[in-house]
């Protein structure tokens, strides 16, 4: 288990979910070094830059829940 900080990840998909009206984004993804994917659903406001499968990624979690997601350039 991943308590929190950052990890490194690659992108595999990203899909819009309107939930009473309320934008959020789920997305899937493979953490550098593991090799079952993960999911996490976000608002827009924890999401740095353009989301697009195969994008490297920072992946940041708290207590093994990913708070946010930054796009690598």
């Amino acid at each position: 288990m991943f308590l929190s900080g950052n990890r490194d990840g690659v992108i595999i998909s990203v899909q819009q979910v309107s939930i009473h009206g309320t934008i959020m984004l789920d997305v899937a993804f493979q953490l550098k070094n593991e090799t079952i994917p993960r999911s996490a659903r976000l608002g827009p406001e924890a999401i740095s830059g353009a989301l697009a499968p195969g994008a490297a990624v920072v992946v940041t979690f708290l207590m093994n829940v990913v708070t946010s997601i930054r796009v690598i350039c």
